[in-house]
Formats: structure tokens, C-alpha cells, sequence
């Protein structure tokens, strides 16, 4: 090898070693699209209309609002829109509640109190003894319309004085 082409070879590695090459940037991964569930509404809520606790049903279309009335034994439910406020009535027979924080467990179905022509409603009440009890509730509440399940979960807590 003669000195020149040594040369030279060393000074086209040197340049390539600074200026570097013009490789591609790795693919990035596409941020993952959110799914629209109860999970990802990580969110706060006041209370509602009624001075109930408010929760999220899956797919976020609806809120609801749970509120017992321990002189009355009974519990209701009102199905809200995104606002937390507005009623959002829905054309559905019946409401699935259960209360998983009682011994035993409250399950009862929530019949339709404002249920109008077209058969829509947005609030549900059903009656048991264990409401009798004045206590911080924790359940589900489940319900089908216009083919589509729905699933909430809540929980009161004390009001921090």
C-alpha cells in the first residue's frame, strides 16, 4: 500500500466519523390511542344534583349519581350526561345495582320513577331494608340500552370537614 492511498483512506474515515452518516431515526412507536373506559376517566366529581356521589359508566357517554334514602329503605339512581348535572334519560327497563360493601351483599334492580312515552327514563329506585342503614355504600350499577352494556362503579366517602 502506498502512503498516499493510506492517507487518503484515513482522511474519508475521519470525515465520515465526524460528520457522521445520514442513517434514518429508528421508528418511533405511535402513542397508544386511549381506550374510552371507566378506567381512564381519572377525574374528580363533586356532588350531584341531588347531593349524591357521582361516578363514571364505561365509555364515558353517561355519568350516574347514587343516592340512598335511609328513611325510605330505597336508593336511586339518576343517569346523567358528561356535565354531571343534565339528565340524560335512556331507554332502558331497569338498572342492576349491587352493593358489594354490605353483609350480605344489596342486589336489586332500580325500576324507571320518570319513565316518559317513548320509554326512555333517567331515574331508577328500588327499595331494601339494608338502606336503612346510614353508611358510606360501595357497588356497581349495571344497565343495557340501545344494545350497549353499561357498567359504573361507586363509592361515598365522608365529607372532609
Amino acid at each position: 500500500m502506498t502512503v498516499k492511498f493510506l492517507t487518503a483512506a484515513l482522511l474519508v474515515f475521519g470525515l465520515v466519523a465526524v460528520t457522521g452518516c445520514d442513517k434514518p431515526a429508528a421508528p418511533t412507536k405511535p402513542a397508544e390511542k386511549k381506550k374510552d373506559t371507566d378506567d381512564d376517566h381519572d377525574h374528580a366529581h363533586g356532588p350531584g344534583p341531588h347531593k349524591g356521589v357521582i361516578f363514571d359508566f364505561g365509555g364515558g357517554k353517561y355519568h350516574g349519581e347514587f343516592k340512598p334514602d335511609h328513611d325510605k329503605k330505597e336508593a336511586t339512581v339518576w343517569i346523567l350526561g358528561l356535565d354531571e348535572k343534565t339528565p340524560a334519560p335512556v331507554k332502558a327497563e331497569k338498572l342492576r345495582l349491587v352493593v358489594s360493601n354490605t353483609d350480605p351483599k344489596i342486589e336489586i334492580e332500580l325500576l324507571p320513577t320518570d319513565k316518559t312515552a317513548d320509554g326512555s327514563a333517567s331515574a331508577f329506585t328500588g327499595k331494601h331494608d339494608g338502606f336503612g342503614k346510614e353508611m358510606e355504600y360501595k357497588g356497581t350499577v349495571t344497565f343495557s340500552a340501545n344494545g350497549k352494556q353499561y357498567n359504573g362503579e361507586f363509592e361515598e366517602k365522608a365529607e372532609k370537614k
